[in-house]
């Protein structure tokens, strides 16, 4: 694969029967070092103890200068059983290419660099990176993990070594958000995808979202932690040096932009609060992190968010197929000129969804009225009649639903005059709500139906006119 002359299987073959007693007789060493160093495992949840890959790491490395700690004689047990191993690793062309000094511990560091990261290693670090990898997999652990080490290391890339990984080559930059539960991955367009929490796992460790997700999000199961994704692939890059300043490339297209306004058509359709929590890019798969010896990724955090005031308590919808739908019309669509003059309005609306504080109540009546005016932006004078007329001709089935229609929107205008000019004696808590929940619905049924179908005929205004 690597080499006309390099035998693959050969190779997985002589490391997968080295590396099981590679494993048994560190036990005992492992063991002794973390006690030495006072390495601390936090259980939580439930959860195994995660395989303790920078112990290892260091272990090794402790292993490999021995005689400059003064541990020579102590290790060399264990120096005979990982000396062969190692050996048989650099044997692979692409490591023994950048590991140019030869084989002896010590002398076989290299650089390694992923997506938005790079570090010097040596042979130890795939080492263990191999004991993490196999700890995670069932019986015959170890070859699988050789089997997906050798395809990482291939320079063909070919369709074998695609499949051989089984999806260790995805990566992706994502924007994570709370507020709306995925079961399962769904296309979006331009590549761009939705990622249920446990696809997003994959990606970013549960301690990270813990941090991250407002205060409480697990009670619930963590279903409501999602993220808008863009994929892409990946293939680890070696040399014999590098520097950890060296550019990582050009910054990402502009993708995150486009994520969040998927995020406000999403929290618009369903009219509920999604917050983003963070933009992260170069995310790869935890299990291929872990295999090449990193137990910590780069976060690579262009931009986080509190969510401030956003309670899992209250609940979060599960996404809807019909919602999901018109959300993926107006998206697709969103380079039209009706879209583009309907996107500041999206923002409004999704705004009104996450004020908290003193003053939301109010502000969420400001942010539905002003947003039905600029949907309907009328020529001066009677906007509330005007306003009142267009809805009912928009959204209104029979006479009936015209007749509350446009009572709802005279109550929500009438509760904002009574805000703006501070008349609290007419503003309960239960007005004021039930003219926002009214509003939002009348703003958000008109704002889609807008962008699907467009105005009825005979309507004026540069809201119809881009068209």
């Amino acid at each position: 694969m690597t080499s006309a002359k390099f035998d693959d299987q050969a190779w997985i073959g002589r490391l997968a029967q080295v590396l099981p007693s590679l494993a048994k007789v560190q036990e005992t060493y492992l063991c002794d070092f973390q006690e030495r160093h006072a390495c601390v495992i936090d259980l939580r949840d439930g959860r195994r103890p995660p395989f303790p890959l920078e112990d290892l790491c260091l272990l090794y490395d402790e292993v490999r200068n021995g005689r400059f700690w003064g541990l020579e004689e102590h290790y060399a047990p264990l120096r005979t059983v990982l000396d062969p191993v190692r050996h048989a690793l650099l044997c692979h062309p692409t490591l023994e290419r950048v590991a140019v000094t030869g084989r002896l511990i010590g002398d076989n560091d290299f650089w390694m660099r992923i997506p938005g990261f790079g570090r010097q290693v040596s042979a130890g670090t795939l080492i263990a990176g191999l004991m993490a990898r196999a700890a995670e997999l069932p019986d015959s652990g170890f070859r699988t993990a050789l089997v997906e080490l050798n395809a990482f290391l291939s320079s063909t890339g070919d369709k074998a070594d695609a499949a051989a990984l089984d999806g260790l080559d995805k990566g992706c930059d994502m924007l994570l958000f709370f507020g709306l539960c995925l079961s399962d991955e769904i296309k979006v367009k331009d590549g761009m995808m939705l990622l249920p929490h446990e696809e997003v796992l994959r990606f970013v460790d549960r301690d990270t979202i813990e941090k991250l997700a407002p205060f409480g999000a697990g009670i619930y199961g963590w279903c409501a932690v999602g993220a808008v994704a863009r994929p892409f692939r990946w293939r680890p890059e070696f040399r014999r040096s590098g520097n950890v300043n060296e550019p990582m490339g050009p910054p990402p297209p502009p993708f995150f932009q486009a994520a969040a306004e998927i995020l406000d058509l999403l929290a618009v359709n369903h009219a509920t609060r999604i917050a983003p929590i963070a933009e992260l890019s170069n995310r790869i798969d935890g299990s291929a992190a872990r295999l090449l010896g990193w137990e910590t990724q780069s976060l690579g955090f262009h931009r986080k968010w509190s969510a401030e005031g956003f309670d899992p308590r209250e609940g979060c919808p599960k996404i809807g197929e019909a919602a999901l739908a018109e959300v993926q019309e107006a998206f697709r669509d969103r380079e039209s000129p009706r879209y583009v003059w309907m996107a500041p309005i999206v923002s409004r609306l999704s705004e009104a969804l996450s004020r908290n504080g003193r003053f939301a109540p109010a502000d969420r009546i400001i942010d539905v009225a002003i947003s039905l005016e600029r949907m309907f932006l009328l020529d001066e004078g009677n906007f509330g009649r005007k306003l009142r007329g267009r809805t009912a001709e928009l959204l209104g089935t029979d006479a009936a639903s015209d007749t509350r229609i446009r009572e709802n929107v005279r109550e929500l205008y009438d509760v904002r005059s009574d805000i703006i000019h501070n008349r609290l004696h007419k503003l309960t808590p239960e007005r004021v709500n039930s003219a926002y929940v009214e509003g939002f619905d009348l703003a958000r049924q008109s704002l889609f139906k807008l962008l699907r179908d467009g105005p009825p005929d005979g309507w004026k205004g540069p809201t119809f006119a881009v068209d």
